[in-house]
């Protein structure tokens, strides 16, 4: 989606509809093969000849690139840099201008300076820049002329704990749809990232006990919300209606949440909807709140490590669209609901 390789959804359709398009008929061929499942996300691998294939109608417009890399085609598109070796930025990257992707991978804490320097010449360089990885890195700022890569869609931070906080020209990645900021060190989440209207995809830790309230006009494009190990947030912010996109949510290892926002429930009002809400190892959250039941278009909740959460809410069983239930190390729930004995299960009973 980032670099442009999906035509345009019809209507009623989304972006990630016509992905999941592609990839169903890739299947259906036999071109890939479905790996894993990870409930909301799958993994898929090739057969080694489609691979090979692959790669060679690629190679003018991809690299991978190491310590051993002489020669780059100035032509080159999408760049993986893959080799713990590297000390410094590859001279032969100096002169391109074309380059949309950069992946780093296998980075060390040896290796902050070249990452230091291959963010300067992404931003002083690869102006068409739509996609980076920068997973694992070791550094622990961002420059704040980050805000001249106007075409950057996808933005990866995962696990870079060092960042506690973003620049200020934050803003101004006004084509930004995607963005990864779990396992980062950020204290707050600023407003900035808030006016990026574009956004359809956010994961995020935060070490923060609240979050600021969601204002109208904010986020009208965000479809997927994950809020991941964040050990010390109690609530989830209010003004969730404004979401008018809004698909899934997931709560993963939110140990000290105890609530869910009342701004939840007016989701139900929005037409195409399809929700899916995942609480995962969220230790204190004790009930679900009544108005869950407005959530008409939810179609999937799954459960994990709420100990203290000892019941649905009354009715859970006739909401229309609700299609899986999960329930997994859940001592309470799974004794009240479960299959043989439990004293609720009737009212689960027709929900796969």
């Amino acid at each position: 989606m980032a670099n442009g390789l999906l035509e345009r959804p019809k209507q009623n359709q989304e972006w990630e509809d016509v992905g999941q398009q592609y990839l169903n008929e890739l299947l259906s061929r036999c071109l890939i093969q479905k790996e894993k499942d990870f409930c909301l996300y799958f993994t898929f691998k090739m057969h080694d000849l489609v691979h090979d294939l692959a790669l060679d109608v690629s190679q003018k417009e991809c690299k991978t690139v190491n310590s051993k890399t002489e020669t780059v085609d100035e032509n080159v598109r999408h760049l993986l840099l893959c080799d713990e070796k590297l000390v410094e930025v590859p001279r032969v990257l100096e002169g391109m201008k074309k380059v949309q992707t950069i992946i780093i991978q296998d980075a060390s804490v040896e290796s902050k300076v070249i990452h230091e320097s291959l963010i300067n010449l992404c931003f002083s360089k690869f102006k068409y820049l739509r996609a980076l990885e920068l997973r694992n890195s070791p550094l622990t700022a961002l420059p704040n002329s980050i805000g001249t890569l106007r075409h950057l869609r996808d933005l990866d931070l995962s696990r870079c704990l060092g960042i506690r906080e973003l620049p200020r020209s934050f803003y101004k990645l006004r084509s930004l749809q995607s963005l990864n900021l779990a396992g980062t060190g950020l204290k707050q989440l600023p407003d900035s990232v808030q006016r990026l209207i574009e956004l359809r995809h956010l994961e995020l830790t935060i070490q923060a006990k609240h979050l600021k309230e969601i204002q109208a006009g904010c986020w009208t494009s965000l479809q997927y919300l994950e809020l991941n190990s964040c050990m010390e947030l109690e609530c989830l912010p209010e003004g969730m209606q404004y979401l008018k996109s809004f698909r899934t949510l997931v709560l993963s290892f939110c140990t000290e949440l105890v609530s869910l926002p009342r701004s939840l429930k007016f989701l139900s009002k929005l037409e195409h909807l399809e929700i899916q809400l995942r609480i995962i190892w969220c230790k204190n959250l004790s009930v679900l709140p009544s108005w869950l039941l407005n959530l008409t278009s939810l179609h999937k909740l799954e459960i994990v490590g709420c100990r203290k959460l000892s019941a649905l809410p009354e009715g859970i069983g006739r909401l229309p669209n609700l299609r899986v239930l999960v329930s997994r190390r859940c001592p309470q729930l799974s004794k009240r609901y479960r299959e043989n004995g439990g004293e609720d299960w009737h009212k689960i009973a027709h929900i796969r």
